[in-house]
């Protein structure tokens, strides 16, 4: 799997995530949101819900943006690669402002910062999705994919690591260095990771362009696939997901006692689970069929969680969370390759971006249900029952699926 890398165009590719997988770590999941929830927002409860508000507005104009990029179809226009390359670096300037706001700033501030952040990543997402197709042949596309999200992983991985002995060096004067808060350099330090590591796969497709499908016309293949059983299964797993990633940290934090450190170190070893996951089960996907891998991820899961909910124990927590890390990394990528397998290269651009708008819509009910619950019965712990329905109902339409 590792020889794979010789080759300069997957190599850049499996980078660019390492480099842009830093936002969702530090930012979304482990750190910034347990940081915003305790030092920025009026009370952790109140932050924890305005966090998952923040998630699901951004994910609302990503929704937005996609669905007209496929109704450009119509008008048979292309998609030039100067729309990702912009969101690449206003992705760097979004996230590297989270510096300017602390606990004495507006607390609605930085979380618009978050949500515009989260458009200009969903967008590159859709950008490193669509690579895929270019960058493996068909033969190998589970392998590949597989493969990048365990670079993913690594990447988010490594800048955990990096924070953590920052934190851990800066301990005794109060996790400050030179005067400034590590917390409040994760924004920066994120960008730069970003730009360093992501530039070369922006920079390979420079003057590249990517077609449309016609609107009536794409629905028509994605029909005659059966994709569409696939799509509605991976609208509602997709929810547990985007709720895992976008409340890990604050259920580490708040149900179990983590302390940031605590929770760098879980994120730390979820990640290497999930590259583990990968390795393993990207191996096989190519033989037993992306879609089985899913089926797979989506069973364990759905036990995980669910028992997740009922546990107190601080050591248990974490052996079910590296179990969620092992599964998570594997469902992710194999879906991805279900698209890029089963369509031809000019429809795509379409695929991904109807793939992605399941997505928001997912990182909006989502989140916005853990939200609500959480306001609702004023127990954080209540937030966790949203995530194994979510996995119980997406096994319905897959199952169908894969017959």
């Amino acid at each position: 799997m590792i020889q794979e890398f010789k080759n300069k165009k997957i190599r850049d590719w499996c980078l660019f995530d390492f480099g842009i997988s830093s936002y969702p770590t530090l930012i979304i999941t482990f750190i910034y949101g347990a940081f915003y929830a305790k030092e920025i927002a009026l009370t952790p409860e109140v932050g924890a819900s305005n966090w998952g508000y923040a998630i699901s507005t951004g994910s609302a104009l990503s929704f937005l943006i996609f669905f007209l990029v496929i109704l450009q179809g119509n008008k048979d226009k292309n998609l030039r690669m100067k729309f990702f390359r912009l969101s690449f670096y206003l992705l760097i300037f979004s996230v590297s402002a989270l510096y300017f706001f602390n606990r004495t700033s507006n607390e609605f501030f930085p979380l618009i910062l978050v949500a515009f952040s989260l458009v200009t990543f969903e967008i590159l997402n859709l950008f490193y999705n669509l690579s895929l197709h270019d960058v493996a042949v068909k033969e190998k596309r589970g392998l590949i994919s597989n493969l990048g999200w365990a670079t993913g992983y690594l990447g988010g991985l490594l800048s955990l690591i990096t924070v953590l002995i920052l934190l851990n060096a800066t301990k005794s004067n109060d996790y400050k260095i030179f005067g400034q808060s590590i917390f409040l350099l994760l924004g920066p330090f994120v960008g730069l990771w970003t730009l360093v590591f992501g530039f070369k796969h922006i920079k390979n497709y420079k003057n590249k362009t990517f077609k449309i499908d016609r609107f009536v016309v794409f629905f028509k293949k994605i029909h005659t696939n059966n994709i569409n059983r696939f799509l509605i299964s991976y609208f509602f797993f997709n929810n547990s997901v985007i709720c895992i990633f976008a409340f890990a940290s604050i259920f580490a934090s708040f149900l179990f006692s983590f302390s940031e450190e605590e929770i760098l170190r879980l994120g730390i070893f979820i990640n290497l689970a999930g590259i583990i996951g990968c390795l393993l089960l990207g191996k096989i996907e190519d033989q037993i069929s992306s879609e089985r891998v899913v089926i797979i991820c989506i069973f364990f899961l759905m036990l995980i969680t669910s028992t997740l909910y009922f546990v107190n124990e601080k050591k248990l927590f974490w052996i079910l969370s590296l179990m969620i890390g092992f599964f998570i990394g594997p469902i992710q990528a194999a879906s991805r390759s279900v698209i890029a397998k089963k369509l031809e290269s000019k429809s795509q651009l379409s695929a991904f971006c109807l793939y992605s708008m399941f997505g928001n819509v997912c990182s909006i009910l989502g989140p916005f249900l853990v939200s609500l619950v959480i306001s609702l019965s004023l127990d954080i712990r209540q937030g966790l029952i949203v995530i194994p329905l979510f996995f119980l109902i997406s096994l319905i339409p897959i199952l169908k699926f894969n017959v």
